[in-house]
């Protein structure tokens, strides 16, 4: 992936999509409607996917979230307690796109320059399934772009009551991009950083902080 070959945004052809129907059972409390750099979490991540794509919806209730977003499609899940494999069926099921970039609503730093080039390495890599990142803590399952034929895959597994994403990938064409050439649009290497406890996420308060302060001198 090259700067030099960069698409123009925001991409037809993806679709964003926002996980956001998990039990947050590790950070004590509903984590979509947290607030961070002065607006709700689920905000900020629809907004950071709608900067590189031109469609996002997020997966989850559509009573507690749709107030969160306003302007975006909330879905529900089609099999809810059954874990983001749920979520991405519900997702595929629903899209026109050939494509959904998934993310969790727990990843406040995902870099738009980095999901355009992603989604961008999907539309011209007909021949797999998923495109993901490979972070330092491994593949990133809830950092990638899945092709819409992935739905009767994901629909056979849920009902097995194989709830495994890591297991689907494992049977699927996956394209990794490594950190390395995800460094070019993501410097910071935080795209992936989720807060699923209390001291991530007083770290990603911290950092949007800083962010918000930007360089000083």
């Amino acid at each position: 992936m090259h700067p030099s070959s960069e698409p123009h945004l925001p991409i037809p052809s993806v679709a964003g999509v926002v996980l956001a129907g998990g039990h947050s059972s590790r950070m004590g409390r509903g984590k979509a409607q947290l607030p961070i750099a002065g607006e709700p979490l689920l905000r900020r991540v629809a907004g950071r996917l709608r900067a590189a794509l031109s469609e996002v919806l997020v997966v989850g209730p559509p009573e507690e979230l749709a107030p969160l977003v306003p302007d975006v499609l909330v879905i529900p899940d089609t099999r809810p307690s059954m874990g983001p494999l749920a979520g991405l069926e519900a997702a595929l099921g629903t899209i026109t796109a050939r494509y959904a970039f998934v993310v969790a609503c727990d990843m406040p730093f995902v870099a738009p320059p980095l999901v355009a080039a992603l989604a961008a390495r999907a539309l011209a890599a007909p021949d797999y399934d998923v495109v993901a990142l490979r972070s330092a803590h491994g593949l990133e399952h809830l950092h990638a772009v899945y092709a819409r034929t992935c739905l009767a895959p994901i629909t056979d597994a849920l009902d097995r009551g194989d709830l495994s994403v890591h297991g689907l990938l494992a049977r699927l064409r996956v394209l990794e991009v490594s950190t390395t050439e995800a460094s070019v649009y993501d410097p910071t290497s935080l795209s992936a950083f989720n807060a699923n406890t209390p001291g991530e996420w007083a770290r990603a308060l911290a950092l949007a902080d800083a962010e918000m302060a930007g360089p000083r001198g």
